[in-house]
C-alpha cells in the first residue's frame, strides 16, 4: 500500500465519524436557517404568483443540476480519501472538464427553455437561472477535496459563508422592494462568491502536481457511473416543478414552491447525515465493517417517522407563520412532502453503500425506472389535483424507492446489514398513522403528539431505542462539542 494510502487511513481512522457527522450537521442547521430567511423574504416580497414564476425558473434549471459536475465530486473525494496528496493532475483536469461540461450545460438549457410549449418566464430569467448554476459547480471541486480529506468542519465553514452571503443579497434586494429578476441577479453574486469562498478554504489542503496523468475522456469515464445515478436522481426529484409549471398555474407552483421549501431543508438535512459515510464506507469496502452504516441508519430509522409526524402537525400553522395565509392551500401539500422527505432519509443511505461498494449502475436503473414512473404520475395527477397531486405521485414513488432498496441492500450485503430494529420501527410508523388519522377530527398537533406519543412507547417497549442508546449519542455529540470526540 502506498505512503499516501496509510496516511489517509491513518487520518480517517483518528477522525470519529460521529464527530465529523455532527460538524457537518450543525453547521447544515445553521445553512438551514438561513434557507428559511430565504424563503420567507421570497415568499412575503414575491406573493404567491410572482414566486411561482421564481420557483418554475429555478426548477428548469435545476433538472440540469447535476451535469455540470458528472460524478466529478465522488471521483475526486474517493481519490482523495485513498491518497490525499498525489492526485494533483486529477484534480485539475477534473476543474477543466467541470467548465466544458457547463458551458455545455448552459447551452442545453436555453434550448429546453426556448422549445417548452408554455413560457411562463422570460428567457432572459431563465438565463440569469441557468448562469448561476454553472457558476456555482464551480465551487464543487474544493468541496469533494475537503470531503475526502473527512474536514468537514472546513465543509460547513464554506456552506455557511455561502449561505451567510446569500441571505445578505436577498435582503438587499428586498430592501429595494426588488423583483423576480432581482432575486435571479442576486443568485449570481452568491455564486460567484461560493467559488471564492470554497477556493480560499480548500485552498491548504488541495493536492500536489504529482499523480498519474489522466484524460478527460477518461475521467468522465469513471465518474459518469457515479454521474449518471445523481443526475438521474436529480431529474427525479424536480421533474415535478416542470410538469407542475406547464400544466398547471404560477400560483399553483407558488404553492407547491412553499410546501416544498421545509421539505428541501429536511431533504438536505438528511443527505449530510448519510454524505458523511461515504469516504468510510470506500474504506470499509476493503477491509472490515465498522458498523458505521449500521449506525447511522439505525438512526435515520428511528428519527424520520418522528420527523414526519411532527411536520404533520405544525403543517398548518408553519405555512401561515412564515409565509402568510395566502399560502395556507400549501399547508396539505406540506404533510403529505413531510412523508416522502423521511422515505428519502432512510432510502438516502443505502444508496451510498451500494455506491461504495461497487453498484453504481444498478442503482442507477433503479433511480431511472423511479424517474419513469414519477413522470407518468405527475402527468395524470396534475391535471386533477395540482400540487396535491405532485406531492402525493412523490411520495408515492419515495416509498417505492424505498422498498427497492431494502430488497436491494439485503442481496447485495446479506446477513452483514441486518437490522434487527427495522420491524418495530415499521409497527410503531403504522401504529402512529393509524392514531394520526383516527384522532384527527381533534387537531392536527393534537394527533400529531398522540402519534409520536405511541410510536415512542412502541419503540421503547421493544428496546429500539433505550436509555442507554440516548446517554450514549448524548455523550459522543457532548464530546464532540468539546473537541474531545474518540475515533
Amino acid at each position: 500500500m502506498a505512503e499516501g494510502q496509510i496516511a489517509g487511513s491513518a487520518d480517517r481512522q483518528r477522525v470519529s465519524l460521529t464527530r465529523v457527522t455532527s460538524i457537518l450537521l450543525s453547521g447544515r442547521l445553521l445553512g438551514v436557517a438561513f434557507g428559511l430567511i430565504n424563503a420567507v423574504v421570497l415568499a412575503r416580497v414575491l406573493g404567491v404568483t410572482a414566486l411561482g414564476e421564481y420557483a418554475y425558473a429555478m426548477g428548469l434549471v435545476a433538472l440540469f443540476g447535476l451535469v455540470p459536475n458528472s460524478g466529478l465530486s465522488t471521483v475526486i473525494t474517493r481519490a482523495i480519501a485513498l491518497d490525499p496528496d498525489h492526485n494533483g493532475q486529477l484534480f485539475s483536469m477534473a476543474q477543466r472538464t467541470q467548465v466544458l461540461l457547463g458551458m455545455g450545460v448552459f447551452a442545453a438549457i436555453m434550448a429546453v427553455a426556448m422549445v417548452l410549449p408554455q413560457h411562463i418566464v422570460s428567457i432572459s430569467d431563465i438565463a440569469l437561472a441557468g448562469a448561476q448554476l454553472v457558476l456555482g459547480s464551480l465551487s464543487i471541486p474544493y468541496l469533494a477535496v475537503l470531503a475526502g480529506r473527512a474536514r468537514y468542519d472546513l465543509a460547513a465553514v464554506v456552506e455557511l459563508s455561502v449561505a451567510c452571503l446569500g441571505t445578505a443579497s436577498f435582503l438587499v434586494v428586498a430592501a429595494y422592494q426588488g423583483g423576480l429578476t432581482d432575486f435571479l441577479a442576486a443568485q449570481i453574486v452568491n455564486a460567484v462568491g461560493s467559488i471564492v469562498i470554497a477556493r480560499s478554504v480548500a485552498k491548504k489542503y488541495l493536492p500536489g502536481s504529482s499523480g498519474t496523468p489522466c484524460s478527460m475522456v477518461g475521467l468522465l469515464r469513471e465518474g459518469i457511473p457515479f454521474g449518471a445515478a445523481s443526475i438521474v436522481q436529480n431529474l427525479y426529484t424536480r421533474i415535478d416543478i416542470l410538469l407542475l409549471g406547464q400544466l398547471s398555474t404560477p400560483a399553483m407552483v407558488g404553492l407547491y414552491s412553499a410546501a416544498y421549501k421545509p421539505v428541501n431543508m429536511l431533504l438536505s438535512f438528511g443527505a449530510s447525515a448519510s454524505g458523511t459515510l461515504f469516504p468510510y464506507l470506500v474504506q470499509e469496502a476493503r477491509t472490515v465493517s465498522s458498523g458505521s452504516f449500521e449506525r447511522v441508519f439505525k438512526l435515520v430509522m428511528v428519527v424520520a417517522p418522528a420527523m414526519a409526524f411532527l411536520i404533520g402537525g405544525c403543517a398548518q400553522l408553519m405555512v401561515e407563520l412564515l409565509f402568510g395565509v395566502e399560502y395556507a392551500p400549501a399547508a396539505i401539500m406540506l404533510t403529505v412532502l413531510a412523508w416522502s422527505a423521511a422515505a428519502n432519509w432512510l432510502y438516502a443511505p443505502i444508496g451510498l453503500a451500494l455506491q461504495a461498494r461497487g453498484y453504481e449502475r444498478a442503482w442507477m436503473a433503479v433511480l431511472a425506472a423511479a424517474l419513469l414512473v414519477n413522470t407518468a404520475l405527475n402527468l395524470w395527477a396534475i391535471p386533477r389535483w395540482g400540487g396535491l397531486g405532485a406531492a402525493a405521485s412523490t411520495l408515492l414513488c419515495e416509498g417505492l424507492l424505498l422498498c427497492i432498496c431494502a430488497v436491494m441492500m439485503r442481496r447485495a450485503f446479506g446477513t452483514a446489514l441486518s437490522i434487527p430494529a427495522v420491524p418495530a420501527c415499521v409497527g410503531a410508523t403504522l401504529a402512529g398513522l393509524v392514531t394520526f388519522v383516527g384522532v384527527h377530527d381533534a387537531g392536527a398537533m393534537v394527533s400529531a403528539l398522540a402519534s409520536l406519543v405511541l410510536y415512542a412507547a412502541v419503540l421503547w417497549l421493544f428496546r429500539v431505542v433505550t436509555a442507554s442508546d440516548v446517554h450514549k449519542l448524548v455523550g459522543r455529540f457532548r464530546e464532540t462539542a468539546q473537541g474531545h470526540a474518540r475515533a
